[in-house]
C-alpha cells in the first residue's frame, strides 16, 4: 500500500478549490468579488451602520460610492515618508537601548551616536546627501510620537 493509494485525481481538476487567508490569494480564488482595503472597509461599515443599508445597496448609491472611492484612495497613500521612517526607527532603537523616553538626555546621546554610525554606511551617505543632518533634539522634536 503506497502513500497515494487513496488519492483521487478527480479532486484536483479545479486548482481554485483551496481556501486562503491573504487578500491577494482571496482575489485569486474569486476574481469577480471586490475586497476592500482597510480604510474602505471602515468607511463601508460606518455607512452601513448609519443608514441600515446592505453592502450592495450602499455600493449602488452614487453618493456613498464616491465616499468609498475617496476612502480607498486615502488608504493607498503611504502613511510616512522615507525620512520619517528612518528617524522613527532611530528613535525606537535608542529608546530600546536606554529604556528611557525619547526626550531624556541619555536617549538623546544614544540618538546622536546612532546617527553618526548610520552616516558612514552607504545607505546613510545617500540619505544624508539629500537631507540636512539633524541633531538629536531636532529629530525627537519633529519625529517622536
Amino acid at each position: 500500500m503506497g502513500l497515494f493509494d487513496d488519492y483521487d485525481d478527480d479532486d484536483c481538476q479545479n486548482s481554485r478549490t483551496y481556501t486562503t487567508v491573504r487578500k491577494a490569494a482571496k482575489i485569486a480564488n474569486d476574481p469577480t468579488k471586490h475586497y476592500p482595503n482597510k480604510d474602505e472597509a471602515q468607511e463601508l461599515r460606518k455607512i452601513m451602520a448609519s443608514t441600515g443599508l446592505s453592502e450592495e445597496e450602499v455600493r449602488q448609491d452614487p453618493k456613498y460610492r464616491k465616499q468609498l472611492s475617496e476612502a480607498q484612495k486615502a488608504g493607498q497613500k503611504a502613511k510616512r515618508t522615507e525620512a520619517e521612517r528612518f528617524y522613527q526607527k532611530i528613535i525606537k532603537e535608542a529608546c530600546k537601548k536606554t529604556g528611557l523616553a525619547p526626550q531624556h538626555p541619555d536617549t538623546l546621546k544614544a540618538i546622536d551616536i546612532i546617527i553618526k554610525e548610520r552616516e558612514g554606511r552607504s545607505w546613510g551617505r545617500r540619505f544624508f546627501l539629500y537631507h540636512n543632518l539633524k541633531s538629536a533634539q531636532a529629530v525627537v522634536k519633529q519625529y517622536a510620537k
